[in-house]
């Protein structure tokens, strides 16, 4: 799958909007952050195991957090649940417009799909972030 979004970042002290453009295939989820003058801002890449991150403007962007996040809004629900297990404190409530995620009974993560738009709260970082799909292409055979 191939994903075209807008994206903007809202902290109590800092507002980042860009570009993203991801690439998600079996063994490895490719993403770019262009800010939007078109200067590449990050780049991150995963392959199941090790996470790369090339930063290219100095900013404040946890590449862990980005793509636990990302993982947690797409991934399928029974592959989340294989993920966070109650026995290890979580709590993950998955409805068709929204998800949460809870660890010992406190609210980490709650994402919001509305149309094209996505909004993240994630209370453990204080940020919240909205999404807007502009272009989605699945690039499956």
């Amino acid at each position: 799958m191939l994903l075209k979004q807008t994206v903007t970042l809202q902290s109590a002290d800092e507002r980042l909007a860009f570009l993203v453009v991801s690439r998600f295939e079996r063994q490895q989820v490719k993403l770019v952050a262009l800010l939007p003058t078109g200067q590449p801002l990050t780049a991150l890449e995963y392959d199941g195991k090790q996470l790369q991150q090339t930063v290219s403007v100095p900013v404040n962007l946890p590449a862990e957090s980005i793509l636990a996040t990302i993982q947690f809004a797409l991934w399928p629900e029974p592959s989340l649940r294989r993920h966070y297990r109650p026995e290890q404190g979580w709590t993950l409530s998955a409805e068709t417009n929204r998800r949460q995620l809870w660890h010992h009974g406190a609210l980490l993560l709650d994402i919001i799909y509305d149309a094209d738009i996505t909004l993240v709260h994630d209370y453990l970082r204080a940020y919240q972030v909205r999404i807007q799909t502009l272009e989605e292409m699945n690039l499956g055979t």
